[in-house]
């Protein structure tokens, strides 16, 4: 009797959490509507163009250039890993050379499978500038509070968000890695795109929302604290970043602008 308790206990419990959750993600996804009222009335459609532009070019050039270095560095890799396994292995040199272009394969594969998640990678770490000039310019028309260019706090920042930035990206290929290689499991494969979404969602939205926690003066340790008590607006801030990725060619321009935007008003609220 006491051990069915518990469990409709527990069932309460997680039922009452998915209810809060949902709700969450109901009220950051209606914030996406008050950040377009936002920067439609203040100064910052002209930012559109350019994280467009910027992101179209860096999708354009960014997992072509990687297949390609790849493949050229396959060679000389292979020439080296050959010339030093005679020295360690007595396998034989022809299985050693099949396993390496097995490895070669295999990275290209990960890499072609997963070139969405990759190019958010690069995007988020070399667009780190222009997200914390945009949450910082949003920040200001939001509260009237003035944040004076400092060249010695614009390094600062831009030497925490390419630090936080870096770690998150590479936590967050980590866990696409390993969804890729659980996807050449048979019958796996047809919901690890599921997995890769959920992760590239719930990344995003932390990514968007650092720049607005460091500007409140937020350290490492306290931000994973507020990353972990708030996950579904984490997840919901992503997930509508990702809503508008959707969108062909239009939502390459909103998306990025529209998803720090509505993080830091939503931040900002907070603070209030």
């Amino acid at each position: 009797m006491k051990l069915f308790k518990n469990v409709i206990r527990k069932i309460k419990s997680y039922r009452e959490r998915i209810n809060q959750s949902n709700t969450i993600i109901t009220e950051v996804l209606q914030a996406y509507f008050q950040a377009h009222t936002f920067i439609l009335k203040h100064p910052l459609k002209r930012y559109l163009l350019f994280s467009g532009l910027f992101f179209l070019i860096l999708f354009s050039v960014s997992i072509r250039a990687l297949l390609y270095g790849v493949s050229y560095l396959e060679q000389p890799i292979t020439v080296w890993l050959l010339d030093q396994s005679v020295h360690y292995l007595t396998i034989d040199v022809d299985k050693i050379k099949t396993g390496i272009a097995a490895g070669f394969w295999l990275t290209r594969k990960i890499i072609e499978g997963n070139k969405d998640s990759i190019f958010l990678f690069l995007f988020f770490t070399i667009g780190v500038p222009y997200f914390s000039f945009i949450s910082s310019k949003t920040e200001e028309y939001h509260t009237g509070k003035k944040y004076a260019f400092s060249l010695k706090n614009f390094f600062k920042e831009l030497k925490r968000g390419l630090k936080i930035s870096i770690y998150l990206n590479f936590k967050q290929l980590y866990w696409i890695i390993i969804i890729s290689l659980f996807s050449m499991i048979p019958y796996l494969g047809m919901i690890s795109p599921l997995f890769v979404f959920i992760v590239n969602t719930y990344y995003s939205g932390i990514l968007m929302t650092d720049y607005s926690l460091e500007r409140h003066q937020f350290n490492a340790e306290q931000s994973k604290v507020f990353y972990k008590n708030n996950k579904s607006k984490m997840f919901a801030i992503g997930l509508g970043m990702m809503f508008l990725l959707l969108i062909p060619v239009i939502g390459w321009f909103l998306a990025p602008t529209y998803a720090i935007v509505t993080s830091t008003l939503l931040l900002s609220d907070r603070e209030k």
